[in-house]
């Protein structure tokens, strides 16, 4: 006797409910999230005007040569791994993502006014503060926009901020430069400004806004999406 085996089609085994309702309009319903967006947009910017001015800014201001040029920039990306590393570990123990990007703003925005400077030792304490600022700021930023999407909506979320910070990083490039041309070193105001409309959003926002997302999810008290329908189906026939 031969036997035979019956194929039988794969079946979709869970939906999540929302799942299917990812574009942009639907996102920007989330509760919070385009304050978080909108923070995520001007933190790229003012890093942008910082990033395109500043090498003209050591050429022509501060006289430096590229290797000084170099330098500093190798110092402040080491202090923001240090920053990143034990500093946020034991800061995030004990303060909120609220407090965190408050704190770390307002710290920001002085060290991009310390850039204005032509004596060499402000302009690397205006490096040590941005490295403070940015490194107790940013993560936890991200960390409340991963938490404001929920498990349904978190990659889209995270692929809109991107493709959003990427149009930061374009307009933030292209304005530091003529705005530079314009302001000269004073554009650095202008990436403090940024740091501190930022700050500015994260209290008044009130970080911990839990409510309902669209497509039935709800935060826990930690503000994570929670998923409130599961449906499990098996091929049985």
């Amino acid at each position: 006797m031969v036997g035979s085996l019956r194929q039988e089609e794969p079946k979709e085994c869970f939906r999540i409910e929302g799942a299917n309702k990812a574009s942009a309009r639907e996102l920007l319903k989330i509760r919070c999230l385009p304050v978080l967006l909108a923070i995520y947009f001007l933190v790229m910017a003012g890093f942008s005007f910082f990033y395109i001015a500043f090498p003209i800014h050591a050429v022509k201001g501060l006289a430096w040569s590229v290797t000084q040029t170099g330098a500093f920039f190798a110092t402040l990306s080491l202090l923001m791994v240090v920053v990143q590393g034990p500093i946020l570990a034991r800061a995030a123990k004990i303060l909120s993502d609220q407090t965190l990007v408050i704190c770390g703003s307002l710290i920001l925005s002085l060290g991009f006014v310390l850039f204005v400077s032509g004596e060499t030792a402000l302009v690397y304490l205006g490096a040590a503060l941005t490295a403070l600022g940015n490194g107790l700021m940013w993560p936890s930023v991200m960390s409340r926009l991963a938490k404001r999407a929920g498990q349904v909506y978190q990659g889209a979320v995270q692929g809109f901020a991107s493709s959003l910070g990427a149009v930061a990083g374009i307009v933030g490039l292209v304005a530091g430069g003529l705005l530079y041309n314009w302001l000269g070193p004073w554009v650095f105001s202008a990436s403090a400004l940024t740091a501190l409309i930022v700050c500015g959003l994260a209290a008044s926002l009130g970080f911990d806004c839990r409510g309902a997302t669209p497509g039935g999810l709800r935060e826990d008290r930690w503000g994570y999406g929670v998923i409130e329908h599961f449906e499990l189906t098996w091929p049985l026939n």
